[in-house]
């Protein structure tokens, strides 16, 4: 594995953790998340330039997407 999907996966496994997972993300609600949860590292991860970009991280990494008119919800599809 490389360093850049060892911290892609360091950084997934902290949106599971998300207390809001099960009503879905969104976009703008996770970058904030992970933003408290990341204030002292200062990595240059690809999520970091704004919300959007976050959201097309989340989508590449296998995060489904509900849109409504409002704001679009990401949800993580739990594998049995």
């Amino acid at each position: 594995m490389t360093v850049q999907s060892d911290r892609d996966r360091v950084v997934l496994e902290m949106l599971l953790e998300h207390p809001y997972l099960h009503d879905g993300l969104t976009a703008e609600g996770a970058f904030n998340y992970l933003l408290g949860r990341t204030h002292i590292d200062r990595r240059k991860d690809s999520w970091r330039r704004s919300p959007r970009a976050l959201a097309f991280w989340m989508k590449k990494k296998g995060f489904s997407v509900i849109r409504n008119s409002q704001m679009n919800r990401y949800f993580w599809e739990q594998k049995e």
